[in-house]
């Protein structure tokens, strides 16, 4: 925020320019975008058009004025909306989540106030309440619309302040015996909060609707229909009292009332397809497709759905039977067995959500979260990757370099382990080494190897302690190895180290005085501070005796293997006598070395004492050693301009640009966006995005993205989508595209998907052998020949049956009457696994004499032609069905194709007992090989 009111200032300073006119110019064209995306009712951060002819410096500053501008157009919309409902009485509660909501219910409230206020011939002053915008405004407006009518008042009209005073109650106003009123409800509504407004009752609670007839003879959202005089639903879309937006809103009735949907967010059942022009969820004519039912049946369409109706001459058309009425699903539902069942658009649509996304079904809904390693960016509402490395997420050692990876990072070594340390390959980490353990030092008798971080020590086996001063003052004792300091007072002052006398074996006496002293062995030497005597003994040195070995100013005290000096003037710490042991000097400790100052500190000396300084950057820390300041940690925010990183350095620190912006000089502190779209060719496979501090790769349609987030691979609809039947025939995948092809002998519909079958018979010579009969099948066609049997002959009524051609039969003439009087030959082409109902699906019909006196029925199978991976039907899969003279054929199992079937059908009719004539029909079922 604090570039971008730089970037203001510069331009208010700069006014008079051309440049800052051209930025105004530029600034005000983004508002006008910003104000259009708002109109459009859109949601304001999803703003994607192309800022293509907007310099890349400037983007930031032309997506900040579009946001604005969005939103004011947004508060602006529902401002409107909320007066509109103040004066139609409506609820000032504004359901779901809309920008700019609470203007709707600010502006909402403000108007209802000032039309109160209107109706009493008050003023229209806001002076007394003051609300502030944009309540002022509203209350001002709407009070001053309402027409001041002229009140003869009488003392009832006094008391009748529902008839003076419009908008009281948004339904019913009813005036008391105390000179108010209350607001009551409508059957199906009641009282809200506010004890103003009405809301309708759900559906759980029906059964606390009182019912109250001298209000109304029909609830709100119904009507008296006059020739029943039943209560109807009133369809308040197709009647225009839906207050909806027409551009933005979908009308939908309900019983009762009516509901606004975002266009949106409509979403049709199965059979029916949204109609902009309408505004409705019209109902699919599956009959306008001429193969939308077989040969040989008729489609019936009905609401939602459609019927195949068997149609048999001279046989009148069965009625369908009635459908249950299919009430709409809400959006996101869909119908399933009667019922509205959740939509899961996360394994219907794969590509619902982007590919750095994940997919979570919800009811109702579906939601898109970001991936593990990805975070949503604000301005293009696409999920980015996070870069660890560059925030310090990580888990890399000092000894590593964090390298990012798309939705992740890596650890890469930088250097080896150095001398005292082992790389561990399985934790990755420097171990150190025990030099002590593993027999690596060079230490000797007398002394031992001590382990230590990365290295070794070597330190002395003692077997006495340290001289140790018993008058009860301070002492500075030095060993050959570790020094420590106590100097309050410094009362003793050692020329040389402190020395214990060593250990050894018995002393050798000699047998008598006289004799000499013979060693047997070796003694060893004494240690410092002793001497050998006569003896061979190790006896201490009286060093005080000897003289000169402590300072004018001090007394020699010996002690055993030591001695001591004693300061005769007593100086504080930090001070030391002079020579002579007259005065106290102060003691340089950074000259002498005294001072405890760590190798990145610089030492400065003060009168009885010394401080250690830090350089610049840096500050004293634990272990009073010096630490670097991280100005990035500490002034979080404060020490770079926006785009830009605070990266530590040791003392100080810098400014990096981040990824996607850049210095447009190494001088300037201002980081600007980097266009890569525009200065990288090739970036993108196929469209480029540039935005704030980055870009995104999109694909056209019929393409997606792929793991890199680059290139776009197409979309092979054909795989993809395949239970979605896109293609009624075969689907081939094209580059962004598909398209659909028919076998031979069909033809692609309008839709471009549809197979349409070819009738190869419509021509009348197709067939031209004789007595040859053309019958189209789906996909071909057949050539039949009819060959009478025996004493018959074709019928020149009817090409299709041969009768006999002796037509009358003697009296008594049993063998004549036994004979059939016809062979009709009738052919039934059906597509491959057609879908059969629970109570069969009507194939041909033969119907008998009205005078009969009895009529026998009888059907059998002849023969199957089928291949070796095709099933064969056999009798099981029809039956008859009987009905007074006439019976049914009817197939009851779905047929796989292709494969012929011939059937034989008889009647036979009887008279006074005897058979008295015969007809049989010949039926070939011709499956084809597909199911279309």
């Amino acid at each position: 925020m604090g570039v971008i009111i730089g970037l203001i200032l510069i331009c208010c300073v700069g006014l008079v320019t051309s440049e800052a006119i051209a930025i105004e110019q530029i600034l005000s064209l983004c508002c006008q975008e910003g104000e259009e995306w708002g109109t459009q009712n859109r949601l304001c951060s999803s703003f994607n058009k192309s800022l293509e002819l907007v310099p890349g410096e400037l983007r930031g500053l032309c997506l900040s004025t579009i946001e604005i501008c969005c939103s004011k157009q947004h508060k602006i919309y529902q401002c409107t909306a909320g007066q509109i409902a103040a004066r139609q009485g409506l609820s000032c509660s504004l359901k779901g989540d809309h920008s700019g909501s609470e203007f709707y219910t600010d502006c909402c409230e403000a108007c209802k106030i000032g039309l109160v206020v209107g109706s009493s011939s008050s003023k229209c002053s806001v002076e007394p309440f003051a609300f502030g915008s944009p309540w002022d405004e509203v209350y001002d407006g709407c009070c001053k619309d309402i027409k001041q009518d002229t009140f003869i008042l009488n003392e009832d009209d006094e008391n009748n302040l529902c008839s003076r005073f419009d908008n009281l109650c948004s339904q019913i106003c009813e005036n008391t015996v105390a000179g108010s009123y209350v607001c009551k409800c409508y059957p199906g509504y009641t009282l809200m909060d506010d004890r103003k407004t009405c809301a309708q009752i759900t559906s759980e609670d029906e059964n606390e609707i009182p019912s109250d007839n001298s209000l109304s003879d029909c609830r709100i959202g119904y009507e008296k229909d006059q020739r029943t005089g039943e209560c109807v639903d009133v369809d308040e879309c197709e009647t225009g009292e839906a207050v909806c937006d027409a551009q933005l809103q979908v009308c939908m009735n309900v019983e009762g009332s009516y509901k606004c949907l975002d266009i949106q967010d409509v979403k049709c059942d199965a059979g029916f397809r949204y109609d902009r022009k309408t505004g409705k969820c019209e109902d699919i004519d599956e009959c306008e497709d001429s193969s939308a039912c077989d040969e040989g049946f008729q489609c019936v369409n009905i609401k939602g759905s459609y019927d195949c109706i068997a149609v048999v001459k001279n046989y009148p058309l069965p009625t369908p039977a009635p459908k249950k009425k299919i009430e709409a699903c809400a959006p996101g539902f869909r119908r399933h067995n009667d019922q509205c069942v959740d939509i899961d658009e996360c394994s219907a649509d794969k590509y619902a959500c982007d590919s750095n996304q994940v997919c979570t079904n919800e009811i109702g809904g579906f939601r898109c979260d970001c991936k593990i390693g990805f975070m949503l960016d604000q301005v293009t509402n696409a999920c980015v990757d996070i870069n660890e490395c560059q925030i310090n997420a990580h888990e890399c050692l000092e000894s590593q370099r964090c390298d990012n990876t798309i939705g992740s990072y890596t650890c890469i070594r930088l250097q080896s382990c150095g001398t005292g340390y082992t790389l561990n390959a399985e934790t990755g980490n420097c171990d150190d080494d025990d030099e002590c353990a593993l027999g690596r030092h060079n230490c000797v008798a007398p002394y031992e190897c001590f382990n230590t971080k990365g290295s070794f020590r070597c330190r002395q086996r003692s077997r006495y302690a340290p001289a140790v001063v018993v008058s009860g003052q301070s002492a500075q004792v030095t060993t050959s190895t570790t020094t420590t300091t106590t100097s309050t007072p410094r009362p003793v002052y050692y020329t040389q180290p402190p020395r214990t006398q060593p250990q050894y074996g018995p002393v050798y006496q000699p047998t008598n005085q006289g004799q000499q002293v013979e060693y047997n062995r070796y003694l060893g030497s004494c240690g410092i501070g002793f001497e050998r005597s006569a003896l061979g003994a190790c006896v201490d040195i009286d060093e005080c005796a000897r003289g000169n070995v402590c300072r004018p100013n001090q007394r020699c005290v010996n002690g055993n293997g030591s001695y001591r000096c004693h300061d005769l003037l007593i100086c504080p710490n930090g001070f030391t006598a002079n020579n002579d042991g007259t005065e106290c000097l102060d003691v340089d400790e950074c000259l002498t070395g005294e001072a405890k100052c760590g190798p990145d500190q610089v030492c400065k000396n003060k009168r009885g004492g010394y401080v250690c300084l830090c350089p610049a950057g840096h500050i004293i820390g634990r272990n009073h050693r010096c630490e670097d300041v991280n100005e990035c940690d500490l002034h979080k925010g404060k020490v770079c301009p926006q785009n830009s990183e605070c990266i530590n350095t040791v003392g100080s620190y810098r400014c990096d640009c981040k990824d996607g912006f850049r210095k447009s000089r190494p001088e300037d502190l201002i980081c600007t966006d980097v266009d890569e779209c525009n200065e990288i060719p090739g970036l993108c496979h196929q469209r480029c995005i540039n935005y704030w501090g980055s870009y995104r790769c999109g694909c056209e349609p019929g393409y997606k993205l792929a793991n890199d987030n680059r290139t776009c691979d197409d979309v092979d609809e054909c795989e993809e989508y395949k239970s979605n039947n896109l293609c009624v025939g075969f689907c081939e995948n094209t580059p962004g595209s598909y398209g659909c092809r028919c076998p031979p002998g069909y033809k692609l519909g309008h839709d471009g998907r549809s197979c349409i079958d070819i009738d190869e018979c419509e021509p009348r010579d197709v067939c031209n052998g004789r007595n040859e009969i053309c019958t189209n099948i789906r996909g071909s066609y057949r050539c039949t020949r009819i060959n009478c049997p025996h004493e018959y002959e074709i019928d020149p009524d009817r090409s299709n049956r041969c009768r006999r051609t002796t037509k009358y039969c003697n009296p008594g003439d049993t063998e004549c009457l036994r004979k059939p009087t016809s062979y009709s030959y009738n052919f039934i082409t059906l597509v491959s696994n057609m879908p059969v109902p629970p109570s069969g699906r009507a194939l041909f019909n033969l119907r008998g004499p009205a005078w009969y006196e009895a009529i026998d029925f009888d059907l059998k199978l002849l023969s199957v032609d089928a291949p070796p991976n095709v099933q064969p039907a056999d009798q099981r899969f029809f039956s008859l069905n009987k009905l007074s003279n006439e019976v049914l054929l009817n197939l009851v199992k779905s047929i796989e194709g292709p494969q012929d079937i011939e059937l034989e059908l008889s009647m036979t009719v009887f008279k006074d007992g005897q058979p008295y004539g015969s007809n049989i029909a010949k039926l070939f079922l011709m499956i084809s090989a597909y199911e279309f």
